[in-house]
């Protein structure tokens, strides 16, 4: 039976109200066991406002409740989750501890909940505590999904991006010279401070141990975002999309869409459309070659509605795509 542990998060970093990074120490006497970057652990906290699922939203994220007690008060007990380590295997080894990328969710009344806010809430009154599951998971690993594939193209998107940053990570540090597989890397995320690794990416990119092509693209990108530079613009299955010379999703949609209501939904959602565009140092054609669809395999981990239209995407394309799914 796999033991519960707990150990104490350290160098809390809130890199936006709605994102956090921070590593975690494992208990005293326990140094964690050896995993592969990719992998999950389950965290935990005691003091989590509890929320029942009430359904999906038109994105595919779960919708919640608050789960109240007889008095109208939210409830407070235990969660769990699985979280994506976003640490290398290497820095673990060499430091002890593991890290990760927390988004803070909402419910469908506007209320956080879950595990994410009780993380977000972190400070000396309330303790930095974090239990653990004593046992690494998941089978999301370079070893596992990748098989004969010659190109690896990579997409995160928001805390999506995680298992990617460990795999990257651990390649540089190896520079294991008979390696000649290249690496494509696809990080979406509302503003460019959300990247929240994008530094670390650009300096395994620059520092050419591993063939590796990152290709950091903001959603929401502002009059005020110096895109074009090194960062560009467009969700990221629209990023796909583009190297491909396929339509966006949006005009996808238009074309096929029938019926008064459908048409006007999908000229809304036209309107709305920010336009796939890449870093200026890059070309499509260059990208499209680097990652032809027979000798490729994507990896996709990210928000439900991202990876179902990579899913479609993937398939019009004729490239195996692999997803993480707990």
């Amino acid at each position: 039976m796999t033991e519960r542990k707990t150990g104490l998060a350290v160098e809390q970093e809130l890199i936006s109200p709605l994102l956090m990074r921070f590593r975690l120490q494992p208990e005293p006497g326990s140094p964690f066991h050896n995993y592969t970057a990719g992998q999950y652990i389950a965290l935990r906290r005691d003091d989590c406002k509890l929320t029942r699922k009430t359904g999906f939203a038109p994105d595919g994220k779960a919708t919640y409740e608050p789960e109240l007690d007889p008095w109208g008060r939210q409830t407070l007990g235990p969660v769990t989750h699985a979280y994506s380590i976003a640490s290398a295997p290497s820095e673990t080894a060499e430091f002890g501890w593991l890290e990760f990328l927390v988004a803070l969710e909402y419910g469908i009344h506007g209320l956080p909940g879950r595990l994410s806010e009780a993380l977000f809430g972190m400070n000396d009154e309330a303790g930095c505590e974090v239990s653990y599951m004593d046992r690494f998971a998941g089978d999301f690993t370079l070893e596992a999904r990748v098989k004969q594939a010659e190109n690896v193209l990579m997409v995160g998107t928001g805390t999506g991006v995680a298992p990617f940053v460990s795999m990257m990570k651990e390649l540089h540090a190896r520079a294991d010279p008979g390696n000649d597989r290249r690496y494509t890397l696809v990080h979406t995320h509302r503003t460019e401070a959300e990247l929240a690794y994008h530094k670390a990416l650009f300096d395994i990119e620059v520092a050419g141990r591993v063939d590796f092509v990152y290709i950091p693209t903001l959603s929401r990108p502002t009059a005020t975002t110096a895109t074009g530079q090194r960062v560009g613009q467009g969700r990221a299955s629209n990023v796909i999309r583009h190297l491909y010379d396929l339509p966006t999703t949006e005009q996808d949609k238009l074309a096929n869409a029938r019926g008064e209501v459908a048409v006007a939904a999908a000229n809304l959602a036209l309107e709305r459309l920010v336009h796939p565009v890449l870093p200026n140092h890059l070309s499509t054609s260059e990208l499209k070659t680097r990652i032809e669809p027979s000798q490729s395999v994507l990896l996709a981990c990210g928000n439900p509605a991202s990876m179902a239209d990579l899913q479609s995407t993937a398939a019009h394309l004729d490239l195996r795509c692999e997803q993480e799914a707990w």
